[in-house]
């Protein structure tokens, strides 16, 4: 197919052509601002639901390349490609960008929504890039490209503490992405020093160091700098303490389309180049997921905001995700990735409904809340499908996604190398988002109403309308999940392939 061959770069630079229309638009046509924003995430999602309607599930290995030497003296190339893992997030991206612009467009107006919708709408433009780049330049470029809008939209758009919340935001990930960098760029050498040849292109270096090109011992330093940059993106206790204050002070629109790009960075890098080390450091991985779901769940109970509530389970969501990722196998890779969109879906539903909810009240504080369930019983009845989802009830898709994570993790125990502890420890974190999550509904939305709430109105059939999509993805997923998991098992197959020819070659070299 001709026309599939740029089908990645349409989708991928759509929002940043509309992020340039957006700026050409005068300052005081705000509404022509909003409908071009507006339009061009709806192209976006359309081009992403074309790549749906023609991947092919049964194919392994990515789809869709485009490949264009960008710097070739120095190994670098425009390589674009998605697989059954990839596919879905890009489509996600997409979905919410509608969402978050129609939110700023329909719900809640901002003061200079032109630069507003820019910024929007590079972000979309580099969380896209971070999902489709075949290439570790290419990759690390979109992967700190999303700190730059993300940090202007917090800093000139965020709460009170919006210069200290984005400014660590920048520096604690940006710190932490140097090691990446820095690792990448060892590993591009090292393939240059054995081969003459210099190259950041993923498969070409997993083949590389599957080929017994790279140490053991190296492996083992060059995936604790991935992993670093990675954990703290993700977030994972102890790297997390840039999120809550960093998204506590953000724009709902930037939390809502703030996707896990660090848990995908996971699985199609630090764990697919280095095997042999991942697997060495899977039992650490493992335990520091499983406290990560626990910790945040405990601090998430102590919460006097509901904003941080839901942030607090974002991390302990994150804990689940990497669980999946470090049982190294395949029931654990999909739901990890099952999870990922969960993530998405789920916490950008609830961000939306507390978006609309300061927007009437002005507080998000539980102890000035209360009785919102006679007050705005729409409202109340949308958030608590939501809530239900986010504390993984049967038929929703937070059940599925942790019951693979938890199965994945459970079957690793049985190779003796991951203690089953770990995974008793991690399934402790489902009971206590019920804690949690109900503890805030009972504060919330029973009890006698205050008297500033009494003439609070219920959501506008837009602000449903908005909501309604993320709903619908919530018991799709949770009662047809197999419309989901289908390419990610292919996917899962074909990378545990790749792990289990690595592990083999590099044992054989490691004898020689």
């Amino acid at each position: 197919m001709e026309w599939a061959t740029k089908m990645l770069s349409w989708t991928l630079w759509m929002p940043l052509m509309g992020a340039v229309l957006v700026l050409l638009v005068p300052h005081r046509l705000r509404v022509l601002a909003s409908a071009v924003a507006l339009a061009t995430t709806l192209i976006t999602l359309g081009l992403a639901g074309v790549l749906i309607a023609h991947f092919d599930p049964n194919t392994p290995g990515y789809q869709f390349l485009e490949h264009v030497p960008w710097l070739p003296e120095y190994g670098v190339a425009y390589l674009l490609g998605i697989d059954g893992v990839s596919l879905w997030l890009v489509a996600l991206t997409a979905a919410l960008g509608v969402l978050s612009v129609g939110y700023v467009s329909l719900v809640s107006p901002v003061e200079r929504p032109r630069e507003f919708l820019f910024h929007l709408l590079l972000l979309e433009t580099a969380m896209m890039g971070v999902f489709m780049s075949l290439d570790l330049v290419l990759f690390y470029i979109f992967f700190e490209l999303t700190l730059v809008p993300t940090y202007f939209l917090i800093a000139l758009w965020g709460g009170e503490r919006r210069a200290y919340a984005a400014l660590k935001f920048f520096l604690y990930t940006f710190f932490g992405s140097l090691f990446m960098l820095l690792a990448a760029l060892w590993l591009a050498f090292s393939h240059y020093r054995a081969t003459g040849e210099m190259t950041f292109e993923l498969m070409r270096l997993q083949a590389f160091v599957a080929g017994g090109g790279m140490p053991f011992e190296v492996q083992k330093w060059l995936f604790l700098g991935f992993a670093l940059a990675f954990a703290i993106k993700l977030p994972l206790v102890p790297f997390h303490t840039w999120w809550p204050v960093a998204m506590g002070e953000a724009p709902i629109p930037v939390v809502v389309i703030f996707l896990k790009t660090g848990a995908y960075a996971f699985l199609r890098f630090a764990l697919p180049l280095f095997p042999d080390a991942a697997q060495a450091f899977a039992p650490l991985g493992m335990a520091l997921a499983a406290f990560t779901v626990v910790y945040a769940a405990i601090v998430a109970t102590m919460q006097l905001d509901m904003k941080q509530v839901a942030l607090y389970a974002v991390v302990s969501h994150a804990g689940f995700i990497m669980m999946g990722l470090f049982a190294m196998n395949k029931t654990g890779f999909t739901g990890s990735v099952l999870q990922q969109i969960n993530h998405g879906v789920t916490m950008g539903a609830m961000f939306l409904l507390l978006g609309m909810l300061q927007a009437r009240t002005g507080t998000l504080s539980i102890q000035q809340l209360g009785g919102l369930k006679a007050q705005m019983p729409l409202f109340s009845a949308l958030f608590l499908l939501v809530m239900l989802a986010a504390v993984a009830l049967p038929g929703t898709n937070g059940f599925i996604g942790e019951f693979l994570c938890l199965l994945g993790a459970y079957q690793a125990t049985r190779g003796g190398s991951i203690s089953p502890f770990w995974v008793v420890l991690g399934a402790t974190g489902t009971v206590l988002a019920v804690v949690y999550m109900l503890w805030m509904f009972q504060r919330v939305f029973y009890g006698p109403v205050p008297e500033r709430l009494r003439s609070v109105r219920d959501l506008t059939v837009a602000e449903v309308m908005l909501v309604i999509p993320l709903i619908v993805l919530i018991f799709w997923i949770g009662l047809r999940p197999l419309h989901f998991t289908l390419p990610l098992e292919h996917a899962a197959t074909a990378h545990y392939a790749r792990s289990a020819t690595s592990n083999e070659v590099g044992r054989a070299a490691e004898a020689r």
